[in-house]
């Protein structure tokens, strides 16, 4: 199959931030002016041009670029209305975990992100429970108060509080080095003490909590009960433990508040036997045992690992394995699934800047597809892992292809679920009277600002289409389009 290469000139910079998961700062060089304006002479078939940081289809293909020109990184939510038949996907489907610096809490505070995003994940936000509860029956809100207060003074109202962290006054094994992070102390990853027993040090702080968030006015409507507790950093106890606990908190948070939400306790994949399929049947058994589920919500953390091959298609078999756990428990399989952490992880793992972009877009086309109805994002201010933006480059093209997902599949409708044929996916939408498809090549790549592409027709109803740089531009029906890694919107008119 022929194929086009396509050419990026990049400004951008990953820096580091403090989660302890992340790695090594990495740059990325700027390209040439006048290399570029050399190849504006030589392809202005896109539209309106071209500019630095936009993609450039290099001569000769045979099916030009998606969309190429200087139009800047647009954001805008899409207004059309929809069909009335069909279910639109939401804001809160576009969830962020956000960097404390965001939210105002440390030294040198971030601006509120510029993108659009619709639901906020407290996790990460030095709101855990050895930071609430730093001792015994005492009780220091303010960092939760400030999350809320920053957060709903720029429009957010949908927030999700996630449990972890063991007090080390309150923990089984108080001097655990195993379980030290840079967000966690000496033994915040073993039970309560008193787990077994009266699991009253657990019952209290969610109480507390509780009834401070009643005290609020319900600002937080959802309560997820532990942070990947099949990942021993985080949770050295057993799964009959953990369900006893979501037992009790589940109980609690209900007679506080009948409306709240109540999630399972979130698994991720970390390898070495720490993983979702290997923990998930067995705390439901648990859970079972106990008269659970004890949850409105199913939930998982859907990290890929470029560095050990891994691909945004991943995500499927993640999904999979969350969806056959809970097939057999019928009060779950019918219950909403969401992924409340992802990301390509550590920036180290996927360097490329383009990549990076790609892998963002893909992963949340195919979650939607999945039918996973929310994607929490980690960790947006975050400068080593899921990096979208640094103080000094603002936006970068991942953080960019984050505010293009949102324009395009807020208040769409998908028709057709992702589809495969051969390396190339393609997924459906309508939105209002307009056919869209999103598009990628799995097997295309990009490497330092160059991406290569191959040629794909789509059906004659699409004449327009975008890039993920907020790039478009209109196409004979029936043309030919060059495709990447990159997924390309296609639209009717």
């Amino acid at each position: 199959m022929a194929s086009t290469i396509t050419v990026t000139l990049l400004s951008r910079y990953c820096k580091g931030s403090s989660k302890a998961k992340c790695g090594r700062r990495l740059s990325v060089g700027s390209g040439s002016t006048l290399l570029l304006s050399l190849l504006s002479c030589l392809f202005l078939i896109a539209c309106g041009g071209v500019s630095a940081n936009r993609n450039i289809a290099l001569p000769p293909p045979a099916a030009p670029a998606c969309a190429t020109g200087s139009n800047p990184a647009e954001v805008s939510v899409r207004s059309q209305a929809i069909l009335s038949s069909a279910t639109p996907i939401p804001p809160q489907f576009f969830g962020f975990n956000l960097h404390p610096q965001v939210l105002q809490i440390g030294t040198n505070p971030y601006p509120w992100p510029t993108i659009p995003f619709g639901a906020v994940r407290l996790w990460a936000t030095e709101t855990t429970w050895n930071v609430l509860n730093p001792s015994l029956n005492n009780y220091d809100w303010t960092n939760l108060d400030q999350v809320l207060s920053i957060s709903a003074q720029n429009g957010q109202t949908d927030f999700i509080y996630t449990f972890g962290v063991v007090p080390p006054w309150a923990s089984s094994v108080p001097n655990d080095q195993t379980c030290v992070t840079n967000n966690s102390p000496a033994g915040s990853c073993d039970p309560p003490v008193d787990v077994d027993t009266t699991d009253l040090y657990w019952k209290n702080f969610v109480t507390a909590i509780t009834a401070h968030n009643a005290q609020k006015g319900f600002p937080i409507h959802t309560w997820e009960i532990w942070n990947e507790p099949d990942i021993l950093i985080e949770w050295n106890g057993t799964a009959a433990q953990m369900a006893r606990m979501a037992k009790d908190a589940y109980t609690i948070i209900k007679a506080a508040d009948p409306t709240a939400l109540v999630t399972t306790p979130t698994p991720g994949n970390a390898g070495s036997g720490q993983n979702i399929g290997n923990w998930l049947p067995g705390y439901l058994s648990a859970a079972l045992s106990l008269g659970g589920p004890f949850a409105d919500i199913v939930t998982f953390h859907g990290y890929v690992d470029p560095s050990q091959g891994d691909q945004p298609e991943q995500e499927i078999t993640t999904v999979n394995t969350v969806t056959s756990a809970i097939a057999s428990v019928p009060t779950l399989s019918s219950k909403p699934v969401w992924d409340t952490e992802g990301a390509w992880g550590d920036d180290t793992k996927l360097p490329d800047p383009d990549m990076q972009a790609a892998y963002l877009a893909r992963m949340y086309l195919l979650q939607w597809s999945q039918g996973v109805s929310r994607f929490y994002w980690f960790q947006y201010g975050n400068r080593k892992t899921g990096t979208l933006w640094t103080p000094t480059g603002g936006l970068d093209p991942a953080g960019e292809a984050y505010g293009q997902l949102y324009d395009w599949m807020t208040g769409a409708t998908l028709t057709s679920p992702c589809s495969q044929s051969g390396s190339v996916w393609t997924c459906d939408f309508t939105h209002g009277s307009i056919q869209e498809q999103a598009v990628w090549d799995a097997s295309q790549t990009c490497r330092s600002g160059v991406c290569t592409t191959s040629n794909f027709t789509p059906s004659t109803a699409y004449t327009q289409c975008s890039d993920l740089a907020g790039n478009k531009r209109t196409f004979s029906a029936g043309t030919a389009v060059g495709i990447g890694a990159k997924p390309v919107l296609l639209e009717s008119q």
